[in-house]
């Protein structure tokens, strides 16, 4: 009786689930394997069944992250690219898909990145292309020249914090670590670069 009792509460248990779920991972990773070994052996097909596969989650994700639909085609460009060249070396610790959205979230977070630096960049010379476009008809490339050899007239102290709160996109904290002086410093030394080449511009 107490055998049949043990055998009966077995039956209880919510086995159904956990076998269907481990029946298809098998099958999955079966996939990706088969997947794996024909895009490293140089089979077209194989590579088409890849991007067909993944294209259009990662393609969403990037489209919801990225601000234009050019930035989302190059960034799925540079995911696909990636993915091909870094599957040669893919060690199958995790999922293809996984593994895919990493190099995703990547060149997301690369591309705002750029993105970042060049709309601050754009606003802290815009002061100086409207100077410069209100008193010469000078083409935008001869602007650009000249706005860089105006800063390579600061001390170079005040030019490198510049470059890095301008075009590489670092925050004052950030900017205080590189070049090892504190927040308050590197404060007044951007704040004295922006003077500087205000006054170049207004000269």
């Amino acid at each position: 009786m107490l055998v049949q009792l043990a055998d009966t509460s077995n039956f209880s248990r919510p086995v159904a689930a956990p076998r269907s779920r481990t029946a298809r991972e098998p099958d999955l990773r079966a996939q990706e394997r088969a997947l794996l070994e024909g895009i490293r052996s140089g089979d077209r097909r194989a590579q088409r069944a890849f991007y067909e596969r993944y294209h259009r989650q990662v393609r969403g994700h990037l489209f919801r992250l990225l601000a234009s639909e050019a930035d989302v085609d190059d960034a799925l460009q540079t995911v696909f690219t990636r993915a091909f060249t870094g599957l040669a070396t893919f060690k199958g610790e995790s999922t293809l898909k996984t593994w895919l959205y990493r190099i995703t979230v990547n060149t997301a977070r690369n591309s705002m990145r750029h993105d970042f630096r060049q709309s601050r960049l754009k606003r802290a010379f815009h002061w100086f292309h409207q100077s410069r476009s209100q008193r010469h008809e000078d083409s935008p490339a001869l602007i650009h020249d000249e706005a860089r050899r105006m800063l390579q007239q600061l001390k170079p102290k005040l030019r490198e914090v510049f470059v890095l709160y301008h075009h590489e996109g670092l925050n004052l904290r950030e900017i205080a670590e590189v070049v090892g002086r504190p927040i308050s410093t590197v404060g007044d030394r951007l704040t004295r670069a922006r003077r500087q080449l205000q006054a170049m511009v207004r000269a």
